[in-house]
């Protein structure tokens, strides 16, 4: 059972990351015009889609 903010298909949880990591994110989210959230996984999809090949 999840919160009322967390879709059943998705998972929650927290993330420490370098302060200056987070600002590349964050610059390349913005250029993306995409959240900060969603720059992460799609980094992390087009990561495993390449490493699974």
């Amino acid at each position: 059972m999840g919160d009322k903010f967390t879709n059943e298909n998705n998972k929650r949880f927290t993330l420490r990351i370098d302060k200056d990591l987070f600002r590349q994110i964050t610059e390349s989210a913005r250029e993306n015009k995409r959240s900060i959230n969603k720059e992460i996984e799609y980094f992390l999809r087009k990561y495993y889609r390449k490493e699974l090949k």
